[in-house]
């Protein structure tokens, strides 16, 4: 994936509003290819991810720059069975509004997980490995309709 080969050039914070999803994916890549670099949190890049697969807003706010893990949440059916969980599927860590979220890269009984959650990322991380590193539970969020 992309941005896991540009890991150097993107950064991690904690901003509102979201500040790359009016970006392209064309856009996006001739940034970091020209030496630039993006800064977001684990759910303004899964909110990115889903803007350049052509998907609608998971925060069902029409890519506005309004949304965080709470608001994906909010919008998106929940389920808790990883067999099930498809590529793109989200997987929200923590009680209440979520405390990270990651994106389901390769199904399977133990997913491996696209993850930006902090400065040293995004990374590949297997599902059994997020959830020593998260607070419980994990909950998977269906993209399908998007």
């Amino acid at each position: 994936m992309y941005l896991l080969q540009k890991e150097p050039q993107v950064h991690y914070a904690q901003r509102r509003p979201m500040r790359n999803v009016h970006l392209t994916e064309v856009e996006m890549r001739a940034k970091l290819d020209s030496g630039g670099s993006l800064t977001m949190d684990c759910s303004e890049a899964v909110t990115c991810l889903c803007k350049w697969a052509g998907l609608d807003d998971p925060n069902g706010n029409h890519y506005n720059g309004d949304g965080y893990t709470g608001t994906l949440l909010a919008h998106l059916p929940h389920y808790t069975n990883p067999r099930i969980a498809q590529v793109g599927a989200l997987v929200v860590y923590g009680p209440e509004t979520g405390h990270h979220v990651s994106m389901v890269l390769e199904p399977g009984e133990d997913p491996l997980l696209w993850s930006h959650g902090r400065e040293a990322g995004p990374v590949t991380v297997r599902l059994s490995a997020q959830k020593r590193q998260q607070p419980a539970p994990a909950t998977f969020l269906s993209i399908a309709r998007l």
